[in-house]
């Protein structure tokens, strides 16, 4: 997901922007993703130079009201 793709997006409100940036910051970089979020869906994948991987498809979130906020 490209950050400037949702920004074009989401250019008429820059409070969603930076919403948006944070949030998807948040789920991407938190140390704690093991606390809100559930891999749902995964793909085996080999890598170019041939390792097996396994990429997450899908994902579920689990937000406090505080966050949502």
């Amino acid at each position: 997901l490209s950050l400037a793709l949702s920004g074009t997006v989401l250019s008429r409100c820059p409070s969603c922007a930076r919403n948006f940036a944070n949030l998807y910051c948040h789920t991407t970089c938190s140390p704690d993703q093991s606390l809100f979020t559930n891999v749902s869906r995964v793909l085996n994948r080999t890598t170019a130079l041939g390792i097996q991987q396994l990429a997450v498809l899908e994902y579920q979130a689990y937000y406090g009201q505080d966050l949502a906020d």
